[in-house]
């Protein structure tokens, strides 16, 4: 398999009058992952129908390699898609649901056995065990496994993820996450990912474009984005960030584990009193929330290791950062 890159120049789209995706671009690299993040409602799903098929943009243009498939449906795009309810037929066993797309396309069946069980087996399920096995009858994690592989089996140029590990627990969910990122490296398909989830979005994407209220608002490598913020959406959701005004310097970012408790003389270019909140034990890192004065009361997150100072509410500390440590903003 081969993978393709997919750009969205200037989608816009409304339903009923109301603004949805606003001349949203971006572009996913060939045969990577990007994840696609937002806050819930920013568009993130009607902008991956769109680019599926599912969907027609009022303006704006979808292309694949150069192609466009702005109007194409999406059965003739080659893509595959996972939705965040799966959507397997309950009424049949995990072989027929993997082979559905391809019974559908008249596949001869002793094909359709044997792409059916190399699928199964590169999601991890021993085909064995699971082929025959009711899908009722799966944990949720095996579900999605079984999800991918049906949608994996038609061997697509483009994979679409819509937010499909949102209803496991944690440690289902990170298993399941290197296990779609080994898969998708194993055969070098393009895929978007759509997630809330910030955690997710680093664990996966190899490249990570972030909405907000229907745009596109950065897009890049995720340590570029994460050291670079374009503005203080970005720096907040991307990642915890400390959003300081700073005078002369305006306004800046300021990462909590950049930020330094009580330095010593040298030690920061920039020194502000404050005044301990909060203290959250976090493991092998303490979160310190200190209240501070630059002219407007702010509140500075800090993350500091374990056992590196008795810190507790109403404690006088002083914080502070390096100068490389802050990050220009925008509004």
């Amino acid at each position: 398999m081969g993978g393709v890159e997919v750009v969205v120049e200037g989608i816009v789209k409304s339903f009923g009058g109301n603004p949805v995706i606003r001349n949203a671009t971006m572009r996913a690299p060939a045969g990577r992952v990007t994840t696609l993040l937002g806050p819930s409602g920013c568009g993130k799903t009607t902008l991956l129908k769109i680019i599926a098929g599912l969907l027609f943009p009022d303006s704006g243009r979808v292309l694949f390699n150069g192609r466009d498939v702005t109007r194409v449906p999406p059965e003739k795009r080659n893509i595959g898609m996972v939705f965040q309810d799966l959507a397997l037929f309950p009424h049949l066993n995990v072989y027929d649901n993997v082979a559905f797309g391809l019974k559908a396309r008249r596949i001869p069946e002793n094909e359709v056995r044997r792409r059916v069980f190399r699928a199964l087996e590169l999601v991890s399920l021993n085909p064995g065990t699971f082929a025959f096995r009711r899908v009722t009858e799966l944990s949720g994690g095996q579900r999605q496994r079984v999800a991918l592989a049906r949608t994996i089996v038609i061997e697509p140029e483009v994979l679409l993820l819509d937010e499909p590990l949102a209803h496991l627990d944690f440690k289902v969910k990170q298993r399941l996450l290197r296990e779609i990122k080994r898969l998708q490296r194993g055969l070098g398909i393009t895929t978007i990912y759509v997630t809330h989830d910030q955690t997710e979005a680093m664990e996966v994407g190899d490249h990570i474009a972030i909405m907000n209220e229907g745009k596109v608002v950065q897009e890049g490598e995720p340590e570029e984005v994460y050291e670079r913020p374009a503005d203080s959406f970005v720096a907040s959701f991307f990642g915890d960030a400390n959003i300081v005004e700073l005078g002369a310097e305006g306004l800046v970012a300021v990462r909590p584990e950049d930020v330094i408790v009580n330095p010593d003389n040298g030690n920061a270019d920039y020194r502000i009193p404050g005044v301990v909140e909060d203290k959250v034990f976090q493991g092998a890192l303490v979160r310190l929330e200190i209240r501070v004065d630059t002219g407007r009361e702010t509140v500075i997150k800090a993350l500091v290791p374990k056992g590196s100072g008795s810190y507790s509410p109403g404690q006088k500390v002083i914080v502070g950062w390096k100068r490389e440590a802050m990050k220009p903003l925008r509004e």
